[in-house]
């Protein structure tokens, strides 16, 4: 009869093997967990390829300036390529929409205006909603939007002006180039006074200031840079600014809050900031808003804004939030008033 031969390893050895096994595989499984953590924050470090500002307008315009001014310093700064990207078409539609659509990571950013907000409200079925499309960045400055007269006209205050068209309803106008901050903020002051100012529509700014100065157009809201050398030479007269403060270029233009207080009455500027497609990781979204705030403290970028008649805004993500959407339900309100929603 043949005996196999068995070897019965004793109990202790054996829970002693088993224990350095179960050591090793934790070890090994630690490591492998560690190895794919840092992968994985390697292929999540934020920003690891270029980001692109979409900008809405042509190049040259006020908003494609910043995007190009804040875009170079970021670049400088970090040495993250930052690309600019003009979409234009649709009075700012095209591009915002791209940026709606975009994926949510960052690396899609647009660079906003007030039609981001009054662009909508002028419409009975959205294109999409300023709120739940975008998570705003930061605000990053202000142009000012100023109330010009014709020197010809014998008013020279927001007293005079309210006075006078009170006596005579519907005997001013004022001109705009369509939907957009000068014609929001103008329907917006004659609703909180109680004044009936007529709306000239033109092609283009340029075509309405020239009226203006000629003496064909009673008021325009303008911005500043668009206006700023005319108040110089005596060519238009400023009136008040849209805005709670006066400008360091026009020291001698009151804010329309010195002028008039209307409970409910904001005046708001032209202001320009940057948001993201809804959804981008808040992380993501906080450190977008460093790099643009760290190229805002840049003193280049200041010297800059302020050569363009801007004024720099300390503004956080969270009071951005937070005015996009009273913004927009101030235009939302103002253009069912008007009936000029379509």
């Amino acid at each position: 009869m043949k005996h196999s031969l068995h070897i019965t390893m004793p109990a202790t050895l054996e829970a002693a093997n088993h224990r350095r096994l179960l050591r090793w595989v934790t070890a090994a499984g630690a490591g492998a967990m560690l190895a794919l953590s840092s992968l994985v924050q390697a292929q999540g470090a934020f920003p690891n390829k270029p980001i692109k500002i979409v900008v809405p307008y042509s190049t040259g315009t006020g908003s494609d300036t910043l995007a190009r001014t804040i875009g170079q310093n970021i670049t400088e700064k970090t040495g993250h390529p930052v690309i600019i990207e003009n979409r234009e078409g649709a009075g700012s539609l095209i591009g915002t929409l791209a940026v709606a659509k975009a994926a949510p990571d960052g690396y899609t950013i647009l660079m906003a205006a007030n039609t981001l907000v009054i662009l909508p409200s002028q419409k009975l079925k959205p294109p999409y909603n300023p709120v739940t499309d975008f998570s705003p960045i930061v605000k990053v400055a202000a142009i000012p939007l100023v109330l010009s007269a014709t020197p010809s006209l014998n008013i020279n205050t927001v007293k005079e002006l309210i006075a006078y068209a009170k006596a005579n309803p519907g005997k001013l106008n004022y001109g705009t180039s369509g939907p957009g901050p000068s014609q929001n903020e103008m329907e917006l002051f004659k609703q909180a006074v109680g004044i009936d100012v007529v709306e000239i529509p033109y092609k283009n700014t340029a075509q309405a200031m020239t009226d203006l100065i000629g003496g064909q157009l009673a008021l325009f809201p303008a911005v500043g840079p668009l206006v700023l050398q005319h108040l110089k030479s005596g060519r238009a007269k400023g009136i008040a600014i849209f805005d709670k403060q006066r400008s360091p270029q026009m020291p001698d233009v009151p804010a329309m809050t010195d002028e008039v207080s209307v409970p409910g009455y904001v005046a708001t500027p032209v202001w320009y900031g940057f948001v993201a497609p809804a959804k981008t990781p808040p992380d993501i979204v906080a450190a977008l808003g460093t790099m643009i705030q760290n190229a805002m403290a840049s003193p280049e970028v200041n010297a800059r804004l302020v050569s363009l008649g801007a004024q720099p805004l300390p503004a956080t993500t969270e009071q951005f939030t937070l005015e996009i959407k009273n913004e927009y339900e101030k235009s939302s309100s103002l253009a069912k008033a008007l009936g000029t929603a379509k």
